[in-house]
């Protein structure tokens, strides 16, 4: 049970939006009452933590099928690399992703206000995901397998990690 709220709480946080979703619509999503769901989740800011911990950090982690994909030849790896954002928005309930950006800025923006620490959890994220990808790019090098085409896809990889950065900036003012 306490699964299942946690993955329809995700859900609705991505679709509706964590301030827009009372524990009313999780209770409905699970077909039961709103005191079974406060039973596992008091407040909303205990639901929110869970949800951040178990579903959204998960997904944007290091796999360890990335980390694998490091020991590929370039070219193999960044064909199958995708970055924090792009592995979150995959693994959203529904998978939204046409507007799967704007559900994760929302996410993002909405999760810190929630959850103190949220952005020292996200800041620590993607510090092991730019490390990780400049110990990847410092083995390519070494061995000159890049070439242009593949810089230029990890330039795009690497916007996209500053997108991400924008976002921590964002949600360290709140």
């Amino acid at each position: 049970m306490k699964k299942r709220i946690i993955d329809e709480a995700y859900r609705l946080f991505i679709i509706k939006g964590i301030k827009h979703t009372s524990f009313c619509d999780i209770a409905i999503a699970v077909h039961k009452s709103k005191g079974a769901v406060m039973h596992y989740f008091p407040s909303k800011k205990q639901l929110v933590n869970t949800v951040v911990e178990k579903r959204f950090i998960p997904a944007s982690q290091l796999s360890q099928e990335i980390k694998l994909l490091s020991y590929k030849e370039w070219s193999e790896f960044i064909r199958h690399y995708k970055n924090p954002i792009e592995r979150a928005i995959h693994d959203f309930p529904g998978n939204p992703d046409s507007i799967g950006l704007l559900h994760y800025m929302q996410f993002i923006s909405s999760a810190s206000e929630y959850m103190n620490e949220f952005p020292q959890i996200y800041q620590k994220l993607l510090e092991e995901e730019q490390a990780f990808l400049l110990n990847v790019t410092s083995k390519a090098v070494t061995k000159h397998n890049l070439i242009i085409s593949d810089i230029q896809l990890f330039s795009r990889q690497t916007f996209e990690m500053s997108i991400g950065n924008t976002f921590l900036k964002l949600i360290s003012f709140n």
